[in-house]
């Protein structure tokens, strides 16, 4: 990681900050809708268990708490995320669906975790921790934060390993994302930024070896989307 991209990474709220009027229809827009069909496959990997009380990182807007209270198991979700501009957005989308007896964003920060051991029974991150400023750090307090037996399931952009989608896969994410990403959203180089980040971080064999470090069990990853997205889960 250059130095540049690992000092933006921890002032990266304050790109969300700034993007944040425009992100949810970006967000679908850039994504062709398919964002939405990613998320969904949080539901499938909830444990089987009941009274699920979960924890997002990297909330943002809280698109992932709003579809896990969509199983009736889920009992609780608090999101936290680092940007105001996004958690306020979020906090409005929640109120609109009456679900805050159920739903909780606050600002928060996904590496340090600021709450007690063995709080949560699943801990969720989409598409945030290549963000973070420690991943490595975020997967410890991840680990120290989960119950017994809890679960983690992280979503995240990876790269395909077809070389023709890989080639279109660039040439798209370096190209034609950026451009109309910073032009709808009124940002010098918010969506540049974030390409970066999807190209310097590892993926696949790499990344779950990290959360093995972690301590984290059962490890595995599934790829959606021609390799273009990665779920990784693992228990504690």
């Amino acid at each position: 990681m250059t130095t540049k991209l690992a000092t933006r990474k921890k002032e990266s709220y304050k790109i969300f900050d700034e993007i944040a009027p425009s992100y949810d229809f970006l967000n679908h827009f850039l994504s062709l809708g398919i964002d939405i069909y990613w998320r969904q496959k949080f539901l499938a990997a909830l444990p089987k268990t009941d009274k699920i009380v979960v924890l997002d990182l990297a909330t943002g807007t809280g698109d992932v708490p709003l579809v896990l209270v969509k199983d009736k198991r889920v009992k609780k979700v608090t999101g936290i995320d680092r940007s105001k501009g996004m958690v306020d957005i979020g906090k409005k989308k929640i109120q609109k669906k009456k679900l805050e007896k159920k739903i909780e964003l606050k600002l928060g920060d996904g590496v340090k975790i600021p709450f007690a051991d063995e709080t949560f029974n699943v801990v969720t991150i989409s598409f945030g921790i290549r963000n973070f400023s420690d991943h490595k750090e975020s997967l410890k307090n991840i680990y120290r934060v989960l119950s017994p037996k809890g679960k983690v399931l992280i979503m995240e952009f990876s790269l395909p390993k077809n070389s023709v989608m890989r080639f279109l896969y660039f040439f798209y994410f370096r190209n034609i994302l950026p451009r109309i990403g910073n032009l709808f959203s009124g940002h010098g180089d918010a969506y540049t930024y974030l390409n970066k980040t999807v190209e310097d971080f590892p993926y696949g064999a790499e990344f779950a070896g990290h959360l093995k470090e972690a301590g984290l069990k059962n490890v595995s990853y599934k790829s959606y989307t021609f390799g273009i997205a990665t779920l990784y889960q693992g228990e504690k």
